[in-house]
């Protein structure tokens, strides 16, 4: 299934820059029935509490994101990304993948400066990008061949091209550094170890539409890692996701989401489609609140 991985993510990345183009078109946030009754046209993807369900499994997950200002410095922002508890079980075939956390921080500068400190004197330097970093801490995948991977820590320092004051848009480069054991299940034991240190990097480009009824984003990681057993080889894994708001209930979305992972460590590619229900959802910053009539 490995060669078919190439095309899956080619395609699903395609469907991503169809779906998201518009990112930059106004948004007309508060839409108004026949009747005069109005709605939400516009949601925040980064604050909400989801369950989805799927070809892969079912699963759900905390995301919270905000911007970070500073009085002294109005060009100057921090872009925090946060997801907390995302998990997804798939029973009927015996796997499962969660992160406890992971969070994306990107600090953006109106002009692209940053201030160093060198030999007593304060020097601005300027950038033709922002910078910023990846954590991820708790990740587990536990296949049917009665194996677990457990990913202890996952951190990246990222330089984001796409250098967009909000969240629509990212295109971020880096190196990694990651630690994880790999058990086996039956019973419960160590088999190996894998470290990468700042031995691969990391590539996501990420577009979101003004209304935010579209995302889609493509990860991809490729270098070497240190593996206690087999010493060092090479390791790439991909992963593209789509996701399309087709419905809303009293302004709660109902989204359709798709996607492709490729993994190379056990060879597999797995596609899934499913949907994702927005249990509590934060309200758009753009929607006329007081004016909603559910």
């Amino acid at each position: 299934m490995g060669t078919a991985a190439p095309a899956l993510v080619a395609a699903a990345l395609v469907a991503v820059v169809a779906a998201a183009g518009p990112a930059r078109a106004e948004a007309r946030c508060t839409g108004v029935t026949p009747d005069g009754r109005r709605f939400a046209a516009c949601f925040d993807l980064g604050n909400r509490l989801s369950l989805t369900a799927g070809t892969d499994g079912f699963g759900g997950a905390i995301a919270v994101r905000h911007l970070i200002r500073f009085e002294d410095d109005p060009d100057l922002a921090w872009k925090m990304e946060h997801t907390l508890a995302d998990a997804t079980h798939a029973g009927f075939a015996d796997r499962f993948t969660g992160v406890l956390y992971r969070g994306r921080y990107i600090r953006h500068a109106r002009d692209g400066h940053i201030v160093l400190p060198l030999f007593g004197d304060t020097r601005k330097v300027f950038l033709p990008f922002d910078i910023g970093a990846l954590t991820e801490v708790g990740a587990v995948r536990w296949r049917p061949d009665a194996t677990a991977t457990i990913g202890v820590v996952k951190t990246a320092a990222l330089i984001d091209l796409a250098r967009s004051r909000d969240f629509h848009s990212l295109l971020a480069a880096g190196p990694v550094a990651r630690w994880e054991v790999s058990l086996a299940r039956h019973p419960i034991a160590l088999v190996e170890h894998a470290v990468a240190p700042f031995t691969a990097g990391l590539i996501a480009w990420k577009l979101e539409s003004a209304s935010g009824l579209t995302w889609g984003e493509l990860r991809v990681e490729a270098g070497t890692a240190w593996h206690s057993r087999t010493r060092w080889r090479p390791e790439l894994s991909a992963e593209v996701t789509v996701e399309r708001i087709v419905l809303a209930i009293n302004d709660h979305p109902i989204a359709l989401v798709a996607g492709a992972r490729y993994d190379s460590e056990p060879q597999e590619t797995i596609a899934r489609i499913g949907l994702r229900i927005a249990i509590v959802q934060h309200p758009d910053q753009r929607v006329n609140i007081n004016s909603l009539s559910h």
